[in-house]
């Protein structure tokens, strides 16, 4: 098949681009007769150019480098690789309205890939052994935040036998003012990222030199700082946005950081936005439901349902709850010092260590609990929801010690419930909004 005039050859990555080459034309369509959509229409962009530049770097010979979300692509850009992350391919395949990712899953299980470990890279393996996913030249990857990336991430290793760079992610805290603090958490780190980019130039034969690294994370110092500001404009009161823009904002960092054009683009877009409603008092639920306002206000603690991207729509519209802010879109990484090698990698590091989901659950229940206030109180939140992703397990041994606690100290609600945010087999979409549903007229109504 062809793909802009570039033969595609793997299947996953072909339905990925003819689904969101379909959804594009959609939003294109749809923001035409209303511009309320048209940040939807460049977000699809983006994402559109991102799938679509995996086949232009197989063309150009191009190295291929397949990474997850615990490593800056800045680092791929700046070294001329082609960033494949498997989030991508797996995460968004789930929510792009097709039922190929669940041929995958099951695939992955009937070969033996144990059907408590995470849907999230399950999918990748299942198409990965049946060799329908792109082809690796080197493996870089960051062990967290939990066992199934560790366990999964080492059978991708192991069936592709390429070099491979794995990140110990360490356990403590990096901030001295905070209770698990050590030391070495930092230094520790940044030594990691100086043997990843050795690693990098021996095994790509590319020179990795401090002049790129600066150009690719000024780039995306700029993009990091509209997403503060645009972070700052959704705590207002109503919020100016959609439900959506925070994890919207995420998975284009994810994807292009560092790049110029059309990604920090889309950055000043929702700021301008944010900006525009926020000097009107106006909503993203009273611009697109005529009639209706915000009325509550919700923090999603986990991750999206990724099989139903549409959830956080469907609260708005039928309940006027605008989800402020999402595990996965909680963002609170930092534009970096690009004076030194030795501060960009500093600054990096302390970036990393914060990822959202990473910083949240890699070390004690505290890291969590203290994230979940804070959101709660910054984003004038009344009520949580978790939606548990089952095979998070070290979140599910917490999760009603944390529903407790933040009902003990901010008096904030929190609706807990089990889905599986990439196989609605597991739980329905049906299910889950009669969940939400009896939780808004008992909880929030009653």
């Amino acid at each position: 098949m062809s793909m802009g005039g570039v033969k595609g050859k793997y299947e996953l990555w072909n339905k990925l681009i003819e689904r969101y080459t379909y959804l594009k034309k959609v939003a294109d369509a749809i923001a035409k007769s209303n511009e309320n959509f048209l940040l939807e229409a460049a977000f699809l962009g983006i994402i559109l150019d991102y799938y679509k530049s995996l086949y232009n770097a197989e063309t150009n010979k191009i190295p291929i480098v397949l990474t997850n979300a615990g490593i800056p692509v800045e680092f791929s850009y700046a070294a001329k690789l082609f960033p494949l992350l498997q989030e991508m391919g797996t995460n968004l395949l789930a929510g792009a309205g097709s039922q190929n990712h669940l041929n995958y899953i099951d695939f992955a299980e009937k070969m033996g890939i144990p059907m408590e470990n995470c849907n999230n890279i399950k999918i990748w393996i299942g198409a990965m052994i049946q060799d329908i996913t792109p082809r690796p030249d080197i493996i870089i990857y960051a062990d967290f935040p939990c066992d199934s990336t560790t366990i999964e991430w080492q059978i991708i290793k192991n069936y592709w036998r390429v070099p491979t760079f794995a990140f110990d992610v360490p356990y403590w805290h990096y901030d001295k003012t905070n209770e698990f603090y050590d030391e070495k958490t930092l230094p520790y780190y940044v030594s990691q990222l100086k043997e990843m980019i050795k690693f990098i130039e021996k095994n790509t034969h590319t020179i990795i030199t401090f002049d790129k690294l600066k150009e690719s994370f000024e780039r995306s110092n700029q993009a990091r700082n509209y997403i503060l500001e645009i972070q700052e404009l959704l705590r207002a009161k109503p919020n100016p946005l959609n439900s959506d823009i925070s994890y919207t904002l995420y998975l284009t960092i994810l994807t292009s950081g560092g790049l110029p054009g059309k990604p920090v683009e889309y950055m000043k877009m929702v700021r301008d936005k944010a900006i525009y409603n926020y000097k009107r008092k106006v909503s993203a639920i009273s611009e697109r439901y005529e009639g209706k306002e915000e009325k509550y206000r919700c923090f999603w603690t986990c991750m999206p349902v990724y099989f139903d991207p549409l959830t956080f729509t469907w609260m708005e519209e039928r309940f006027q709850i605008s989800t402020v802010m999402n595990m996965m879109g909680n963002q609170i990484a930092q534009p970096v010092d690009t004076t030194s090698e030795e501060s960009l990698l500093t600054d990096l590091s302390k970036n990393i260590l914060n990822l959202p989901m990473g910083r949240q659950l890699r070390g004690p229940l505290e890291y969590l609990l203290d994230d979940i206030i804070r959101t709660i109180k910054e984003y004038q939140v009344d009520f949580c929801i978790w939606g548990g992703h089952i095979a998070c397990k070290q979140s599910w041994g917490i999760a009603n010690l944390v529903k407790q606690l933040v009902q003990e100290r901010i008096g904030v609600p929190t609706l807990i419930f089990e889905v599986d945010d990439l196989d609605g087999r597991v739980v329905t979409s049906r299910s889950i909004k009669k969940t939400i549903r009896d939780f808004v007229k008992n909880v929030l109504e009653g």
